[in-house]
């Protein structure tokens, strides 16, 4: 069984809810990603996740998306 894990995400880039779509639908294609919660006001999105979903995965399928992430 899979430990779920949280990772906080500092994103620039979003700016409405257009992109709030975007980066979910981004972060939920991977395997292993239970939940994402974007913080669009505080550009900060929390995803909950299994040990098969890394870190740098997340932030690499958002520069995949176009928008620029460092875990906060």
């Amino acid at each position: 069984m899979s430990t779920t894990r949280e990772t906080l995400l500092k994103v620039d880039g979003m700016s409405c809810s257009s992109c709030v779509r975007h980066i979910d639908s981004a972060l939920r294609g991977i395997e292993g990603v239970v939940d994402v919660e974007v913080r669009l006001k505080e550009r900060r999105v929390l995803v909950r996740h299994g040990e098969e979903a890394p870190s740098q995965q997340l932030v690499e399928a958002l520069h995949n998306a176009g928008y620029e992430a460092t875990a906060a």
